[in-house]
């Protein structure tokens, strides 16, 4: 059956889900490593509809060539989380801004050696903001009693020159690093040393830092021993309309599938599929381009 792909979100640290429409109705599909999946690109990008209050509608306007129109990201409203820097908040409703009306925690995130950007998130969302963006290594560095608070640690940080967004292409070249759980937390202690004077401007925020700040690794939730260690080949893929991938779940990471195929490892990035019509039905193990594996490379 076909689906419009509407979104791919990690459920816990062990599940994700595949969310998808086929005409008004709404449904899920939840995966664990070690599963069976085939994905088949079966037409152009159109606008997959939104959610809000965890309710999805479809686009009013059908639109097309666009995984998500104006009108679908409007009713979504999640601005409060993608462009709050904490201090300005003339842009927002009271209704926005009791969203983050809960504790917060500001953390350090590694994805390679050097590649490293400061976020926030829930308290209760700890574990799940990490494996669903696909940090490595964690550092953990304040805890706040909301979410505004936090906004403004993570600006005090990024304008001292901490990155607060790492691009999903940026991801994909390092989805296995060659680093270890030792060499990350170095760095990340070190990054924190570094801007130390960042909230010297906002003493008052101090007092949230956190004394000990926790360290986490996350390779082992990713199942990404199982990809390293093995001798197969990884191709990273983007698949195309009336290409398609079979094969068996060998590690998640943030939006990325690693599927093992008899020949080798693919690397899919879940959320270049959002808007897509896709089919899920079985097929044999193996990946199916239009073209040579070596033409869609390079």
């Amino acid at each position: 059956m076909h689906v419009l792909l509407y979104d791919f979100r990690w459920n816990s640290a062990e599940e994700v889900e595949f969310q998808a429409s086929a005409g008004d109705r709404f449904g899920r599909k939840q995966l664990h490593i070690g599963d069976a999946l085939t994905i088949e690109v079966c037409d152009k990008t159109k606008c997959a509809g939104s959610m809000r209050d965890n309710q999805w509608q479809p686009c009013p306007q059908n639109i097309v060539g666009k995984k998500k129109c104006e009108t679908c990201r409007n009713r979504e409203g999640n601005f409060i989380y993608t462009s709050f820097n904490g201090f300005n908040t003339d842009m927002f409703t009271p209704d926005d801004l009791a969203r983050l009306q809960c504790p917060h925690l500001v953390y350090l995130a590694l994805f390679n050696k050097g590649v490293t950007k400061i976020g926030v998130c829930k308290k209760d969302r700890n574990v799940l903001r990490q494996v669903e963006q696909g940090s490595q290594h964690t550092l953990f560095i304040a805890e706040t009693p909301n979410g505004i608070l936090a906004r403004q640690i993570e600006t005090c940080y990024r304008q001292t020159g901490v990155a607060d967004k790492i691009q999903a292409s940026t991801k994909k070249s390092h989805v296995c690093p060659e680093i270890t759980a030792t060499e990350g937390e170095a760095e990340l202690r070190q990054l924190l040393g570094n801007h130390q004077d960042a909230l010297t401007d906002h003493p008052e925020l101090k007092k949230h830092l956190l004394e000990a700040p926790e360290f986490k690794d996350w390779s082992e939730t990713f199942g990404l021993p199982s990809v390293t260690s093995n001798p197969k080949p990884l191709h990273d893929v983007k698949l195309q309309s009336d290409e398609s991938v079979s094969g068996t779940i060998i590690a998640l990471k943030g939006p990325f599938l690693m599927l093992e195929t008899e020949e080798e490892i693919v690397t899919i990035c879940a959320k270049d599929l959002q808007g897509l019509t896709l089919d899920f039905s079985p097929k044999a193990p193996g990946l199916n381009l239009n073209a040579a594996l070596q033409n869609a490379l390079f």
